[in-house]
């Protein structure tokens, strides 16, 4: 697929995650813990683990928050933390650059976070 993701990285210059992503490794992660206990560990990872990135916006209530990174061209996510039981969160992300096509990068990056995520937080397996 990531050769594929290139390839369409010509003309395309966003990634996004879903419950209804075709590609697995875009899929909606799940976690088992709690939105505030997440939400930090989230914050925790962009401010030690991703040199360059800033958090410009973070509203708790709707549970988004908007990273990016300034360079030859501008990068952002929108990373959404949804409680969907007590103690069960689920995270999507939007990344995208601007301008037109990236490469791939988007996609790659996508991964990158979700690998730095679950290193703090296993995520939960499809049939918990």
């Amino acid at each position: 697929m990531s050769v594929m993701r290139i390839i369409t990285g010509l003309w395309r210059n966003s990634t996004e995650t879903s419950d209804r992503a075709k590609d697995p490794k875009l899929k909606t992660r799940y976690y088992k813990i709690g939105k505030r206990k997440l939400s930090e560990t989230i914050t925790s990872v962009i401010n030690n683990k991703m040199p360059g990135w800033k958090i410009t916006h973070f509203d708790y209530d709707r549970g988004e928050m908007l990273i990016e990174k300034r360079g030859m061209r501008r990068n952002q996510i929108v990373i959404t933390i949804v409680q969907v039981e007590p103690l069960r969160c689920s995270v999507d992300l939007v990344s995208a650059y601007e301008g037109l096509g990236d490469l791939g990068a988007t996609y790659f990056l996508v991964q990158k976070f979700f690998e730095m995520l679950n290193k703090e937080i296993p995520p939960l397996q499809k049939n918990q």
